[in-house]
């Protein structure tokens, strides 16, 4: 069963974005007055457990969600698109790219503030507090707050504990936050030799531009690493606009061959 997803824009370049842990695809819904329609076709689908796929089970790992985005894209009969992933989104991606009935079909991929594709396992501490998040809205919104270096108040917090609430279950949190900090597809990953940016976000305390060098870069021939200013784990809810151009800057970049960082 093919995941639902939101489509944005008619444009000719093809874009499949995948979301973060908290939330569905509307972590995205910030960014999406400021997308090129003329230029851009971009398709949000929501993992298993979350907004309109909510009610479709599976094993919620890394693989699945790999495996689902490129079933997307077969739906839309989509033989070339590039790949956006935000956080567990970008650990996707990036066990996406590599596998051999994809690479030929992906143009190009934008990580943002991603998950590494070796997961990023939690000191206990850490872990009991994110594991915490499953029963409790109020540890999702601080959660959100830790990510985003507690830059954003409390209506930020409030805002992403209902966001969580209605649009993903508390299986999706649970199982999801295994697959993200548990799983290590990076050994699966094969050659990638497009474009890959990888970008973080300045005030992400956790996934940080050294995990970025040291756990992402190296998996990928052309792969740039670049700080996204002014943001915390969220670049499309932080800085919408500047996100939204910066994509298209970067698609445009890597069909051009001038990417650079």
């Amino acid at each position: 069963m093919a995941l639902s997803y939101r489509s944005v824009g008619r444009g000719p370049t093809q874009v499949l974005a995948a979301h973060t842990w908290l939330a569905d695809h509307q972590t995205y819904a910030p960014m999406l007055p400021f997308i090129d329609q003329d230029a851009f076709t971009y398709v949000f689908p929501d993992f298993r457990g979350y907004g309109r796929s909510r009610d479709i089970k599976g094993e919620f790992s890394v693989r699945e969600m790999g495996r689902d985005l490129l079933a997307v894209a077969d739906e839309l009969g989509w033989s070339e698109f590039f790949l956006v992933g935000n956080s567990m989104g970008g650990q996707a991606a990036q066990w996406l790219a590599g596998q051999s009935e994809a690479v030929r079909r992906i143009r190009g991929v934008v990580l943002l503030c991603s998950v590494p594709a070796r997961g990023f396992p939690l000191d206990p501490q850490t872990a009991a507090f994110f594991n915490a998040a499953v029963d409790s809205l109020e540890v999702r919104g601080e959660c959100a707050t830790a990510v985003t270096d507690g830059r954003l108040g409390r209506g930020f917090a409030a805002y992403m504990s209902r966001l969580s609430a209605e649009t993903a279950t508390s299986e999706a949190i649970r199982e999801y936050l295994r697959a993200w900090t548990e799983e290590n597809v990076a050994s699966e990953i094969h050659p990638y030799d497009g474009a890959v940016s990888v970008l973080v976000g300045e005030h992400d305390p956790v996934l940080t531009e050294a995990v970025a060098r040291e756990h992402i870069a190296p998996l990928f021939a052309n792969a740039a690493v670049a700080t996204i200013a002014g943001t915390g784990h969220y670049p499309a809810m932080e800085v919408p606009a500047y996100t939204a151009a910066l994509l298209a800057q970067l698609m445009e970049a890597s069909t051009t061959g001038a990417l650079a960082g």
